[in-house]
């Protein structure tokens, strides 16, 4: 587990260094990360470029998003999705309980929602989600209809 002593954007290179290699030290193939401008999509394309893993983008809103990019990431068999495009339920009291370990925390919960709400990660496997620059987790993911299915199975980094 890595803490960084606060939080910001300057840790993405180390939060996607560390994503990457908990992912192929567990064999886990589906990545989901946040992103809301392109910034952190960017840069994970090129950290995963040529490994083998699945990334699903989730951004916020599609006009916030540059058009070029998600036509590069499903070129390269990426998905790309919006969470204001996206029908789901996150109760705000749970929420508020992942709030309390980080902002990234309550990001990496709601995006594996959103991704597998859309089928782009399975509700069978492990992925990892990158919640912002500088939070990840191991989850279990699941749909919101069965959110109680949904298990955080390990703080990859997190700010303190």
């Amino acid at each position: 587990m890595t803490y960084y002593s606060v939080p910001g954007r300057e840790h993405v290179d180390v939060t996607l260094a560390l994503v990457k290699e908990k992912a192929e030290a567990q064999g886990i193939t589906d990545v989901v990360i946040a992103s809301t401008r392109g910034f952190t999509a960017e840069k994970a394309l090129d950290v995963f470029k040529d490994t083998g893993v699945k990334l699903t983008f989730v951004g916020t809103a599609r006009e916030r998003f540059p058009s070029s990019f998600i036509k590069k990431a499903e070129e390269a068999g990426h998905k790309v999705c919006f969470s204001h495009e996206v029908s789901y339920d996150y109760p705000p009291l749970v929420q508020t309980a992942y709030r309390r370990f980080s902002e990234g925390v309550k990001v990496a919960v709601e995006i594996a929602i959103i991704a597998a709400e859309e089928g782009y990660v399975s509700t069978d496997k492990d992925i990892v989600a990158m919640g912002k620059w500088d939070t990840a987790l191991i989850i279990t993911p699941s749909t919101s209809d069965s959110f109680s299915e949904l298990r955080v199975r390990e703080l990859i980094c997190k700010p303190r």
